[in-house]
């Protein structure tokens, strides 16, 4: 993550504070930034090291003294998940970048085939909602029978999105780019081999 894209997510974190603090709180970071470049620090060092925009959202809010329970509705466990996931992706996105043709392909095929998982999971769906749907029919309850699809859709769809965001995050979370493994040396010399 560069310094822009690191300003702009740490800003719409701290949308909680007023502008005032939410100024400050980000110049003290880019001071810290700065400072640490004058030493020989790379700019994506230096923000990997301050951990993840939650962790400075959280720290920043128990510097203020603001209860986080207050702050819940953000912080819950699907929040989390999708903030994860984003993560993610802007993750993938940056290591594909350093990442030369080969590579980027088989993270491709990696994503289409937890897309493919995905879309076998529904198989289960499928034949349970026949099975509803033909004893709804026996027992002559037709009514029931387009909620019982509907239930069984929802039901996939949460199941569905909870297992990719589960396997994309553990799986592409520690993604890094493959380094080339040529080998770089001299160039070949003429050797003389008559005697002197």
């Amino acid at each position: 993550m560069n310094k822009e894209e690191f300003v702009s997510r740490l800003e719409n974190s701290l949308d909680i504070f007023e502008e005032e603090v939410k100024k400050e709180e980000i110049e003290k970071y880019l001071k810290k930034i700065e400072d640490r470049e004058k030493s020989g620090e790379t700019e994506q060092e230096i923000i990997k090291s301050f951990g993840t925009i939650t962790n400075i959202q959280e720290q920043i809010i128990k510097q203020h003294g603001i209860n986080p329970k207050k702050l819940q509705k953000k912080n819950g466990y699907i929040y989390k998940q999708f903030e994860e996931l984003f993560q993610v992706i802007h993750h993938v996105i940056d290591e594909m970048s350093k990442n030369d043709f080969q590579n980027n392909i088989k993270i491709i095929v990696d994503i289409l085939i937890l897309i493919a998982f995905i879309c076998l999971l529904k198989i289960p769906f499928i034949l349970i909602r026949n099975i509803g749907d033909s004893l709804i029919i026996n027992l002559n309850i037709t009514f029931m029978s387009g909620i019982w699809g509907v239930l069984i859709d929802i039901i996939y769809i949460v199941i569905a999105i909870a297992v990719f965001m589960n396997i994309f995050n553990k799986y592409f979370k520690n993604i890094k780019a493959k380094k080339s493994n040529k080998i770089k040396g001299k160039e070949l010399e003429s050797i003389n081999l008559e005697k002197k």
